[in-house]
């Protein structure tokens, strides 16, 4: 298994030959039949990047005792061009033999599930994780049965955009009983609200957790007086990509993106891009856990301080795992299961990996990434298994 700072087993690099932009895919492992990752398209994207998001899949892969291995891919590129579509239409032809055979693709930044099944329409492709059906040993028909259930209605979304939100908001919610603090007295700062950070946000707001800020890429929204958000109102509103409408009330003032880490909260998530806690961030935060659904979301100098304050730090390869826990929840069973089970049991399995990981961390004395690594290395593999089996298949 490949961990970030050592060589990835499989680097495809793509040079596009109309625009000339680069793309990668990453397999960062072949231990398993399956890699499974998300394609992004991000401006200055670089190899380097897409290696570790592919290591981090792994190391979400291995805690979440899932046996597949982790992949990543994307262009280096513009997101609001109006070329993307194509581009990423060449783009996915040019990997389209990995597609098929073993990597499970899935929507990352700047990418959505409809988009990226359109292109594999043009292409052919019955489905962007067709590679799950083979390996699944599940017919065409089988396997479309189980994947319309991701387009089911759930809250303001779907079961696709909201799995893994579900399980960032599980996470959250493991930290705070673990700290011994009421779900209904909790008070926690979200930044991002995109896929991610809006699912979260749903979740927990169901849960009664009090949601006082949310940051975009451009701006903040913070209560005043300590009044939560009218989360409901924010979703509904939410059709604007990612972005928050830039309102001013009695209970709520808009400012620079920046404000929310002046607040002091209970737990604080990281949702959206990386590095976005570093070091000056860490050691002035006013935080009892920072909880990361963003992939390298907290830089390894702000987590070394963050441990150092007795601040909990639920890693991304833990924290960003819902995606990867939806699709065992939906594959692994031997009947369809219905879009709550799917949610069940990423909620459930979520809140005990986080149970055994703070209990690790504090039986032997180490931050919460060490607990993480060492979990992920006592994971036994299984090479000739399907990539997702039921849970008494797993404890077996």
């Amino acid at each position: 298994m490949s961990t970030a700072g050592t060589a990835p087993e499989l680097i495809v690099e793509y040079t596009d030959p109309l625009e000339g932009f680069k793309g990668w895919l990453v397999i960062d492992a072949l231990s398993h039949k399956l890699a499974a990752g998300g394609l992004r398209v991000q401006k200055g994207l670089t190899c380097e990047v897409v290696r570790q998001l592919a290591a981090t899949m792994t190391l979400k892969m291995r805690i979440a005792g899932i046996r597949a291995d982790g992949a990543k891919c994307g262009i280096d590129y513009d997101p609001s061009s109006p070329g993307k579509q194509e581009a990423l239409f060449r783009f996915i032809r040019a990997i389209q033999p990995y597609l098929e055979q073993r990597y499970s693709m899935g929507p990352d930044l700047n990418t959505t599930m409809p988009e990226l099944d359109a292109v594999c329409a043009r292409l052919g492709i019955f489905s962007i994780k067709t590679a799950v059906a083979r390996h699944q040993n599940l017919t065409p028909a089988a396997f479309e049965e189980r994947v319309k259930l991701l387009k089911q209605p759930v809250g303001h979304a779907t079961l696709s955009r909201l799995r893994s939100g579900a399980g960032l908001a599980a996470a959250c919610m493991a930290a705070l009983e673990f700290l011994d603090i009421p779900l209904t007295k909790a008070r926690v700062v979200i930044q991002g609200f995109g896929g991610l950070a809006s699912g979260a946000s749903y979740f927990l707001n169901q849960a009664g957790v009090q949601i006082i800020a949310l940051a975009d890429r451009d701006k903040s929204l913070c209560s005043i007086n300590g009044t939560p958000l009218d989360i409901s109102a924010l979703l509904a509103g939410a059709a604007c990509k990612g972005l928050l409408p830039a309102e001013q009330s009695s209970t709520v003032r808009c400012g620079d993106r920046r404000e929310i880490y002046k607040l002091s909260c209970d737990v604080f998530i990281p949702a959206a891009i990386e590095r976005a806690i570093d070091r000056q961030a860490a050691e002035t935060m006013q935080v009892k856990a920072i909880v990361s659904g963003a992939n390298l979301a907290v830089t390894d100098e702000a987590e070394a301080i963050l441990h150092q304050r007795g601040i909990l730090v639920i890693p991304d390869m833990l924290a960003g795992c819902g995606g990867s826990l939806s699709m065992e929840g939906l594959f692994g069973p031997d009947e369809l299961p219905s879009v709550q089970d799917v949610l069940n049991h990423v909620d459930h399995k979520t809140r005990r990996i986080v149970k055994n990981l703070l209990q690790r961390s504090r039986q032997d004395n180490i931050s919460q990434r060490e607990a993480a690594l060492r979990i992920c290395a006592e994971t036994p593999l299984h090479p000739d298994s399907k990539p997702y089996v039921p849970l008494e298949e797993q404890i077996s």
